[in-house]
């Protein structure tokens, strides 16, 4: 089973990495007064194909969404001019090329009017059920038509743990048809949970809980006969230890009749990568990763067929039935060791293996977010039902009653 092992990597790739041809856009000019940085969004399409796939470049592609969302609003508030008239009515522009080899696009912006502030409502989404109030707005819309490829709505303070952070929608092949061909429709979500919240465990949520991220997708990252097998996916990060500590969760859903022969004779027709039935089945991963120093990872992982299911701490995980490749290791240099005992794996200044064992448990339930805080987010969840429901909860939303 080990020739089967090294396929999980490339299995992986087709879930996160894709093979694009670039071209240059060198040349392009805007007329609206703010640059796009596209390439910050395309971290999660350059995972590494080896049996821990998206250990190394997760936290890249987290930085980079939040990255972009920074510069949206810093480009926003470096124009004057721009800030003065979108305070006051809604910026329009059409027909214009936007980003780094980027498409052309209708643009819209709207900020808080502080004379009669009316927010934009964002009914729901896959981490919130009720409805909220966003301040901002920015939209883009494939030039002449009705398409949309990027809405992003925050707050004034998106790290303020009262208000409701921000959320970013976009589709990578409309902002980027010439780069992309990766459909899925992706959520990122930045919120400070408020750790005083009742509804919160004081012995699950810690006062050092930092900032958290959730990106999720509906629809595949390729186009390609396997990549077109991933159903939908969660990613859960959270900055703890006063920003010493990245913590990291992810389950990504997989057709469970996908035809992943080619990659291996040991793998039947149409049966996936378990080979036991047709369930959908679900990759897992949770490492924790120091911030300072040598930057060390400890990694656990699985992937199952029917469900997702929580494992205790002291329990290890499969693959399908192929064996453990629990835990692996990473420092600034990447892999540095898999496959070690539990009681085996080095402990670093704010990590150890039970820390993660912890992290990993989450997986399969609803987490430190329980049924929702007191703004109704439930972000830590990476229940089935929450996975498999994203085809369905990862949408763009309708903003024609907003002059959108």
């Amino acid at each position: 089973m080990k020739h089967v092992f090294k396929k999980i990597g490339l299995i992986l790739v087709i879930f996160f990495g894709l093979s694009i041809g670039f071209r240059s856009d060198r040349g392009r000019t805007s007329s609206f007064p703010i640059s796009l940085k596209f390439k910050l969004l395309q971290e999660p399409l350059h995972a590494t194909a080896d049996d821990w796939g998206f250990v190394r470049q997760s936290a890249t592609w987290a930085r980079g969404n939040s990255l972009f969302m920074d510069d949206i609003i810093a480009g926003i508030q470096a124009n004057q001019l721009l800030t003065a008239l979108a305070h006051t009515q809604i910026v329009s522009a059409t027909n214009i090329p936007m980003g780094d080899e980027g498409g052309v696009f209708d643009i819209k912006l709207r900020l808080k009017d502080n004379t009669s502030p009316a927010p934009f409502t964002v009914l729901s989404s896959s981490v919130f059920a009720s409805p909220k109030d966003f301040d901002n707005c920015f939209q883009l819309k494939v030039a002449g038509t009705n398409t949309i490829a990027l809405q992003f709505f925050w707050d004034n303070d998106p790290r303020d743990p009262n208000q409701d952070g921000a959320i970013l929608f976009y589709n990578l092949s409309l902002l980027a048809p010439n780069k992309w061909t990766a459909t899925a429709i992706i959520e990122s979500y930045v919120y400070s949970p408020d750790t005083t919240d009742p509804k919160y465990d004081p012995n699950i949520i810690l006062v050092d809980q930092g900032l958290v991220q959730t990106y999720s997708w509906a629809g595949p990252l390729g186009t390609d006969t396997l990549a077109q097998s991933v159903k939908s996916g969660r990613v859960i990060l959270e900055e703890m230890d006063g920003g010493a500590v990245f913590c990291f969760k992810t389950v990504v859903s997989v057709n469970g009749t996908a035809d992943f022969s080619s990659l291996s004779p040991l793998l039947p027709a149409n049966k996936a990568f378990c080979n036991t039935g047709n369930a959908d089945e679900y990759y897992k991963l949770a490492y924790s990763q120091e911030l300072t120093g040598n930057l060390e990872v400890i990694a656990k992982s699985g992937w199952e067929e029917g469900g997702v299911t929580s494992v205790a701490p002291a329990a290890d995980d499969q693959i399908c039935s192929y064996g453990s490749i629990n835990y692996g290791i990473f420092d600034v240099n990447g892999f540095v060791k898999d496959k070690i005992a539990l009681v085996s794996v080095p402990s670093y200044d704010h990590i150890n293996a039970t820390r993660v064992s912890k992290l990993y448990q989450r997986i399969g339930t609803t987490g430190k977010s329980g049924s929702g805080d007191l703004q109704g987010v439930k972000w830590d969840d990476l229940t089935q039902a929450t996975i498999q429901g994203l085809t369905s909860s990862v949408t763009f939303k309708d903003l024609s009653g907003y002059g959108f």
